[in-house]
C-alpha cells in the first residue's frame, strides 16, 4: 500500500477528511491573492510614497517578527481553554481586515504620521496573524495524515503560487501604468489594491468554517505557563533545530526589504521588471521545486534535505552583489539555483514543527513547541531587521567595491547574509531525525535521478528524429544514395554519385 493510502486509511471518516483537505487548499487560493498583493513591489512602493526612512525599512522587516511574541500567551490560552477553530477564524479575519485600514493611511491621517501609521497597522495585522499561527500548526498536525504531508503541502503551495504568478504580473503592470500618471494616482491605485487584498484575505479564513475541527486537542485547565515553556526547552533536539532556524532567520530577515530597495534604487528596474525578477521567475522555479522536495522529504526525511538545501542557499545571498543593470544574468542564475533550494528548507522546517505539534504523539503541550519556536524566530527576526536598518542608516550613501564590482550598503548586507547562512549549518551536525536517510544516500539518489532525466531529455528527441526519418523514407523511398555511401553499395544498386 502506498504511503498516502496508509495515511488516509489511518484516519476515520475518510470522505469528511478529504472534504476538509480540499477546503484548506481552496482557502489558500484566496490567501495567496492577499499575500502577493501585500508583499513585494506594492508594499515597498507604498512605503516610499509614505516617506519611510532607511531605518523605517528595517523596522518594517522587524515588526512582523516582533508580533510573533504573542504566540506564547496564545499557546497558553489554547492549551488551557481550547477553542482552536474559533480562535483561528476570528483572529484571521480581523488580521486580514486590518489591511483595509492600512489602505486608508494616506487618506485619513496627517502626512507627518503616514510612515508611523503604516508601521502600526503592519504590526497589528502581523500580531493577529501570529495569534492564528500556532493554532493552524496544531490543527494541521492533527488533520493531515503524516504519510502525505510533504506532497500535500507542496501541492497546496504550488496552487497558491499559480495564483501569485497571475497576481504579481498583473499588479506590476497596473503600478507602472498608474505611476506614469503621477504620484497621487499611484497612491490611490495601491490603496485600492490593498483593499482588494484584504477582502480576498478574509475569504481565506471564512472558508475554514466547514473544515473539521481538531478533535484530538482537548483543553487542560490545570496547565501552567512555565510548565509549557519548560517542556520544549528540555528537548535538546528541539534546541538544535532552534539554533539552525534562528541563525538562518537572522541571516535572511532583513534581506527582503533591502532587496526591493536595491532593485529599485541601484539596479533601476521598473515595477514590472522588479516583480518579474523577484516574484514571477522565483515563483515558477519554486513551483517546480516544491513537488521535488516534498517527495524527497517523504522518502528520505527532513535532515538530509535541510543539509543539502542549506549548503545551496549560501551562495544565493552573495550573488546579489554581482547583479547590476548592465550585467545581471550570471549572478541571477546563482540566485535562481538558491531559489530552487529554499522550498526544501521551508518544507523540512514546516514538517519538523508539524511533527512536534501533533497532539497524537503524546506530547502534553503540543502548541507550546510551535509557540516557543516562533518566539525564538521572532527574536532573531527583530534583531535582524534592526541590524539591517542600523547598517543602512549608518552607511547611507556610502560607495565601495567588491572584487571589482560596485558596492553599496545593500551589497554589504547581502554579503553578511551569505556568511551567516553558512554559520547556521553548524547546528545541523547534531540534529536528530530518526527516520531520515543519510545525506550521502539522498545525494546519490538525486544525482541518479538528474542523470536519468538528462539522459531521457537527450535520447528521446534523438529517437524521435530517427523515427521521423524512417517514416519519411517509407512514405517516399528514394533509389539514389548520398556520396558518403561506399562504392560497392552504389555499384550494387546501380546508382551514381
Amino acid at each position: 500500500m502506498r504511503a498516502e493510502e496508509k495515511g488516509m486509511s489511518a484516519m476515520p471518516e475518510d470522505a469528511g477528511l478529504r472534504r476538509s483537505l480540499r477546503f484548506v487548499v481552496i482557502a489558500w487560493t484566496f490567501g495567496a491573492v492577499w499575500l502577493y498583493i501585500t508583499t513585494g513591489a506594492v508594499l515597498t512602493r507604498y512605503a516610499q510614497l509614505l516617506n519611510l526612512t532607511n531605518f523605517g525599512y528595517g523596522l518594517l522587516a522587524a515588526l512582523p517578527f516582533a508580533a510573533t511574541l504573542i504566540q506564547l500567551p496564545t499557546s497558553y490560552f489554547i492549551e488551557r481553554f481550547g477553542h482552536l477553530k474559533k480562535v483561528f477564524i476570528l483572529a484571521g479575519i480581523v488580521h486580514r481586515a486590518t489591511w483595509l485600514l492600512t489602505a486608508l493611511v494616506p487618506w485619513v491621517m496627517p502626512r507627518s504620521l503616514w510612515g508611523t501609521g503604516l508601521l502600526f497597522f503592519v504590526f497589528f495585522s502581523a500580531m493577529l496573524n501570529h495569534v492564528a499561527t500556532p493554532v493552524w500548526y496544531a490543527w494541521m498536525g492533527d488533520l493531515v495524515p503524516a504519510g502525505i504531508r510533504g506532497r500535500y503541502f507542496s501541492r497546496r503551495a504550488q496552487l497558491g503560487q499559480v495564483v501569485g504568478l497571475v497576481v504579481t504580473i498583473a499588479i506590476g503592470m497596473v503600478l507602472d501604468r498608474a505611476g506614469a500618471n503621477g504620484v497621487d494616482v499611484l497612491r490611490k491605485t495601491i490603496s485600492i489594491a490593498l483593499a482588494i487584498s484584504a477582502v480576498a484575505g478574509m475569504m481565506d479564513f471564512i472558508l475554514f468554517i466547514p473544515v473539521r475541527a481538531p478533535a484530538a486537542h482537548k483543553p487542560n485547565p490545570e496547565v501552567r505557563l512555565w510548565a509549557m515553556i519548560r517542556e520544549p526547552l528540555r528537548d535538546r533536539n528541539f534546541l538544535r533545530f532552534m539554533g539552525f532556524t534562528a541563525t538562518m532567520t537572522f541571516a535572511t530577515g532583513y534581506v527582503g526589504q533591502f532587496l526591493w530597495l536595491y532593485v529599485f534604487d541601484v539596479v533601476h528596474l521598473s515595477n514590472t521588471q522588479a516583480n518579474t525578477m523577484l516574484v514571477v521567475i522565483p515563483l515558477v522555479v519554486t513551483m517546480i521545486s516544491l513537488s521535488v522536495w516534498g517527495k524527497l522529504i517523504d522518502r528520505f526525511g527532513r535532515k538530509p534535505i535541510l543539509t543539502i538545501c542549506g549548503l545551496t542557499v549560501v551562495a544565493g545571498g552573495l550573488a546579489w552583489v554581482f547583479i547590476t543593470r548592465s550585467a545581471w544574468w550570471p549572478g541571477y542564475l546563482v540566485v535562481m539555483i538558491a531559489t530552487f533550494a529554499w522550498p526544501g528548507i521551508d518544507l523540512a522546517n514546516f514538517n519538523i514543527l508539524l511533527g512536534m505539534s501533533e497532539s497524537l504523539t503524546g506530547r502534553r503541550h503540543s502548541t507550546a513547541y510551535i509557540a516557543v519556536a516562533n518566539v525564538v524566530v521572532a527574536m532573531a527576526g527583530v534583531l535582524s531587521g534592526l541590524f539591517g536598518g542600523a547598517v543602512a542608516q549608518w552607511m547611507g550613501a556610502w560607495r565601495g567595491s567588491f572584487l571589482g564590482w560596485p558596492l553599496t550598503y545593500h551589497g554589504v548586507l547581502f554579503l553578511i547574509s551569505g556568511v551567516l547562512r553558512m554559520v547556521a549549518l553548524v547546528w545541523l551536525i547534531g540534529l536528530e531525525d530518526k527516520k531520515a536517510s543519510g545525506t550521502r544516500e539522498t545525494l546519490k539518489y538525486m544525482g541518479e535521478t538528474v542523470y536519468s532525466n538528462l539522459q531521457q531529455a537527450v535520447v528521446v528527441p534523438v529517437r524521435f528524429v530517427m523515427r521521423v526519418g524512417i517514416w519519411t523514407y517509407k512514405l517516399n523511398p528514394v533509389r539514389t544514395f548520398p556520396l558518403w555511401r561506399s562504392k560497392w553499395q552504389r555499384e550494387k544498386h546501380g546508382s551514381k554519385p
